[in-house]
């Protein structure tokens, strides 16, 4: 996979194919998956025949290079957002399986957060790519409505 990874990178129809799938939202700091979702709610990238990225693992090689993703042994979104492909640095870092799991169990009970979205995340990431297909603004309507919708509350528990 490395040599297929390194030569899609290299190839500019497959990163036109990838970028033709982002949609800026203005007032978002996220770049969002348009394409195809994972069970999970991650973006889904068919760089060629049968080889299948995680999208946001092919954003992070582009613009890291293919050896800070090598070198990754999973990728973190600090942005909670699954569907977002790193206009920020800080948005989609290095991590490890168990940082990411400690983080994620801090962060799923915070009212408002996308990890307390009571769609789940791959409800939540269909809603949100049929928004940015038909209407891209309607993304930070989404995230208001999550907040509505949670409120402040804390968990009991």
């Amino acid at each position: 996979m490395d040599v297929d990874l390194d030569a899609a990178l290299a190839d500019p129809g497959v990163v036109a194919r990838y970028l033709d799938k982002i949609v800026m939202v203005p007032g978002s700091g996220c770049r969002w998956w348009s394409g195809a979702i994972s069970g999970r709610g991650h973006g889904r990238f068919w760089v060629s025949g049968d080889l299948v990225v995680i999208a946001h693992r092919f954003g992070f090689a582009l613009t890291e290079g293919p050896e800070a993703l090598r070198d990754a042994p999973q990728l973190a979104h600090r942005c909670d957002n699954p569907l977002c492909q790193r206009v920020h640095p800080e948005h989609i870092v290095a991590s490890t399986a168990a940082r990411n799991r400690r983080e994620w169990a801090i962060r799923r009970h915070i009212a408002g957060l996308p990890l307390s979205d009571p769609r789940g995340a791959r409800g939540r990431a269909q809603e949100l790519r049929t928004l940015l297909r038909e209407n891209p603004a309607g993304v930070l309507v989404d995230q208001a409505r999550l907040v509505a919708l949670i409120g402040e509350q804390r968990p009991l528990f």
